[in-house]
C-alpha cells in the first residue's frame, strides 16, 4: 500500500481575483491519483487543536462551506466531547466551536430535557453512530441518537442525579449558519447504535433499525415509520446512493457481508443476494456514496493473523444496480479502521475523505479519489 502525504505547502489555492466567483478548493486534492489513499493531515504535538478520533462518534459533510463535521463521543463516564470538530479539506486545519462542556453543567431544563453548558443550550455527550448527517436544505447538521449508555449503571453513575428527571431525549439539530443547538419538538426517534442517511431525492433523513426505517421529514418535522423491520442488528452503516435512489445499509454486530437496500419512493426493501465475490464480514464500517463512479464505498477490515491483531482496511466498491462488488487493490491501508463512521463525500473536490485515529494513534484525515469507469 502506497500512501503518499499532500503537504500544506503543496496546496494551491486559486488567485484572489476568482475567489469571489468559484468556492475555495485545494489544487492538490483536485490533481489527487486516483483510487489511492494519500494522508492529508496529520496532528501533530504543537497543534492548536489537538484531540483524539471518538470511535463512537459520527460525521458529515457540510457542503455548503466544504468541511467535515465530527461530533460524538465513547462516553461511557469517561469522555465529554460534546463540542462539533470540524476540518478545512482547503486549509488543512481543525477546528473546535466551543470548549468540551464541564459535566457539573449537566442537567436537565424546564422542558425536562438533557442539556449542558453554562447557558443549558448544548446537548449532553453522546455516542453518535452512523446517525450523523448534514441537511443541505436547512443547513443543519442532525443528530439522530441519544446518550443511552450514560443510564446509571450501565458504564457509569455519573448522571444517576440527572438520567430520571429527563422526560424525553430529543432529536437535535446545529444550525450551521448561526451556529445553535435545537431540540426538535417532535416525537423523536433514535438509531442507536444504528444509522441513517439523508435522501437527497426526497430531502428527508431516513433512519434504519431492526424494528423499522423511519423517516424525519415535513413541516414541522415529523418522525414516521416507512418499513415494519430491519434486516440486520447494531452497528450497521448506510449511505444514501443517489443513482438509484435508495438506502444502501451493510455491517452487522453478527459480522456480516450482505447489502440491504431500501427504495422509498416504492417501499421496495431486501436483502440484495449478491452471488458473486463480497468483501469481508464486518461491522461499525466507515461508508460513503461516490456520485461519480455511482458507487458506496466501503472500508472493510481483514484479519491478516488468527488473532485478529493484524489488520489491513481494504477499499471496496459497491454497484447497487449491478448487485456486484468490486475490490480496490492499490486502496489498501496498512491498518484495520475498527469502529469507524468517519468517511464522508466531499462534493467540490469529488473526493472521499476519511478520519482515522484513536487510542495511541493521532488524528488523521485521508483522501481519495475513485477513479471514474470508461
Amino acid at each position: 500500500m502506497r500512501a503518499r502525504a499532500i503537504a500544506l505547502g503543496v496546496a494551491l489555492f486559486l488567485p484572489p481575483a476568482l475567489a469571489a466567483a468559484e468556492p475555495r478548493r485545494n489544487a492538490a486534492l483536485l490533481g489527487l491519483e486516483p483510487n489511492r489513499w494519500h494522508k492529508l493531515h496529520e496532528q501533530k504535538a504543537g497543534d492548536a487543536i489537538r484531540f483524539q478520533r471518538q470511535e463512537h462518534g459520527g460525521a458529515c459533510f457540510d457542503t455548503r462551506r466544504g468541511q467535515i463535521i465530527l461530533f460524538g463521543s465513547n462516553t461511557h463516564g469517561n469522555d465529554w466531547t460534546n463540542s462539533p470538530l470540524l476540518f478545512d479539506p482547503v486549509e488543512c486545519q481543525w477546528t473546535r466551536l466551543y470548549p468540551d462542556d464541564d459535566p457539573k453543567t449537566y442537567t436537565v431544563n424546564a422542558e425536562g430535557l438533557p442539556v449542558a453548558g453554562e447557558r443549558g443550550d448544548h446537548p449532553w455527550a453522546m455516542h453518535t453512530f452512523g446517525a450523523l448527517l448534514y441537511d443541505p436544505e436547512r443547513d443543519e447538521m442532525v443528530v439522530a441518537c441519544y446518550p443511552a449508555h450514560m443510564v446509571p449503571g450501565r458504564f457509569t453513575n455519573a448522571l444517576k442525579e440527572q438520567w430520571p428527571k429527563v422526560k424525553r431525549h430529543p432529536t437535535w439539530t446545529f444550525d450551521l449558519e448561526k451556529r445553535e443547538w435545537r431540540p426538535l419538538p417532535c416525537k423523536a426517534e433514535h438509531f442507536f447504535p444504528y444509522c441513517a442517511a439523508w435522501d437527497s431525492a426526497r430531502k428527508a433523513v431516513i433512519g434504519y433499525r431492526p424494528d423499522g426505517i423511519f423517516e424525519l421529514a415535513g413541516e414541522p418535522r415529523e418522525w414516521k415509520r416507512l418499513a415494519p423491520k430491519g434486516f440486520f442488528g447494531w452497528h450497521t452503516n448506510a449511505a444514501y446512493d443517489a443513482r438509484n435512489k435508495a438506502l444502501v445499509v451493510f455491517g452487522s454486530n453478527e459480522n456480516a457481508n450482505d447489502v440491504v437496500a431500501f427504495w422509498p419512493t416504492t417501499g421496495e426493501h431486501k436483502k440484495m443476494p449478491t452471488t458473486g465475490e463480497r468483501p469481508p464480514k464486518d461491522q461499525h464500517t466507515p461508508m460513503c456514496f461516490d456520485p461519480g463512479s455511482g458507487r458506496t464505498v466501503v472500508l472493510v477490515d481483514r484479519r491478516l493473523d488468527e488473532e485478529g491483531k493484524k489488520l489491513q482496511a481494504e477499499t471496496w466498491l459497491y454497484d447497487l444496480a449491478a448487485d456486484a462488488w468490486t475490490q480496490v487493490p492499490a486502496a489498501t491501508l496498512p491498518f484495520g479502521c475498527g469502529m469507524n463512521y468517519n468517511m464522508v463525500y466531499d462534493p467540490g473536490h469529488k473526493v472521499c475523505l476519511l478520519v482515522t485515529g484513536g487510542y495511541g494513534q493521532p488524528t488523521t484525515v485521508w483522501a481519495l479519489r475513485v477513479k471514474q469507469r470508461d
